[in-house]
């Protein structure tokens, strides 16, 4: 069950760090975007689609990210939990 926790965390990390990537490389490309005000930029088919996958990777990424935090702390409850009703319940 160890191993199972120790990948959790890595992949959980590895998915939070290539969002973090994602939203910075965004952040990055397109500077004074704001899809509420100015949607005319969008026009160029080029960078109309280099930002849906800039946003699409970071998405999954994210989302990817959020599964495996969940499913890694229900997996460190549960140890914590079994470790202590194998120590203290008879």
């Amino acid at each position: 069950m160890i191993g199972a926790i120790v990948t959790l965390a890595a992949c959980a990390l590895l998915c939070s760090g290539l969002a973090t990537l994602g939203n910075h490389a965004i952040a990055r490309e397109f500077r004074d975007f704001d899809l509420r005000k100015n949607t005319e930029i969008l026009m160029d088919p080029t960078i109309a689609v280099r930002y849906a996958e800039y946003r699409l990777a970071t998405n999954i990424f994210y989302r990817q990210s959020l599964v495996l935090w969940t499913v890694l702390g229900l997996s460190v409850a549960y140890v914590v939990v079994g470790t202590f009703l194998e120590r203290y319940v008879p």
